[in-house]
């Protein structure tokens, strides 16, 4: 992670009194690191950093149920300023159920199957059918590393690539990694993943994913809350029966 660092460089110490060289014209040899040496640090390193996934995954793991407060950033080159978003998001089992506050009311929930769209305003609903690759890159504050790893190549970044700056103390308690998709269908429509995660929660402080134009939809959480005894129905999305129900993919179960 960002405070791993892999000291490469000898350190020289260069007399400046007279006679510390028989040669001044000579200047001090330099060190010389072996090639396996470079080779065993680095995999001590990658080592290390697939410790902390487990261990990580291993906590979030054990986490029945998740609340959190979010906030959007959508950064796009059509325009100048970003498009915020913010509202909160509820987590259980393999159900998430994001509640947009503003700019403008609207409820997703992303389940095994599908991806419903409530807009209240409108009295509209869409669903939209989902594979397991793009609703594992849609999970939410808990992203299941282990599952991950199927759709995506993790690697080590540092936690400025991320969250631009922490404190030390922060640092500590952070890890920070980068997905890459690992399919040429999933490639089309996101370049990258940037994840910050909270060990000690555990699960994600930001999450930055990069799409193929280059524009960036940033999500950071807070307020986390875990294990508050979320039942089933309180991520059901309930809609009223005048609500009309698009579905522009065609047939969802």
């Amino acid at each position: 992670m960002g405070w791993f660092t892999l000291v490469a460089a000898p350190i020289l110490a260069i007399g400046m009194s007279s006679g510390q060289f028989n040669d001044m014209s000579e200047p001090p040899t330099k060190e010389v690191i072996p090639e396996k040496t470079v080779e065993s640090d680095a995999a001590a390193l990658k080592a290390a950093f697939e410790k902390q996934l487990t261990d990580v995954d291993a906590k979030m793991s054990e986490i029945i149920d998740l609340r959190a407060d979010f906030e959007q950033r959508k950064k796009t080159s059509l325009l100048k300023k970003p498009l915020i978003s913010r509202g909160s998001v509820s987590c259980k089992n393999d159900a998430v159920l994001w509640r947009t506050t503003e700019p403008r009311k609207s409820d997703m929930l992303v389940t095994k199957e599908k991806v419903s769209v409530y807009y209240p305003e409108d009295k509209l609903a869409e669903m939209y059918p989902i594979n397991s690759q793009f609703r594992d890159a849609a999970g939410g504050p808990l992203p299941r590393l282990s599952q991950l790893k199927t759709t995506f190549d993790l690697t080590e970044i540092n936690i400025a690539d991320v969250a631009g700056s922490v404190n030390s103390s922060d640092a500590t308690i952070m890890i920070a990694v980068k997905l890459t998709p690992k399919s040429d269908e999933l490639k089309k429509h996101i370049a990258s993943v940037r994840v910050l995660i909270n060990k000690s929660v555990p699960c994600a402080d930001r999450i930055v994913i990069v799409d193929p134009e280059g524009d960036e939809t940033e999500l950071r959480f807070t307020a986390v809350k875990i294990n508050t005894g979320l039942k089933d129905a309180d991520l059901d999305l309930t809609l009223p029966a005048d609500t009309k129900i698009s579905k522009p993919s065609g047939p969802v179960k």
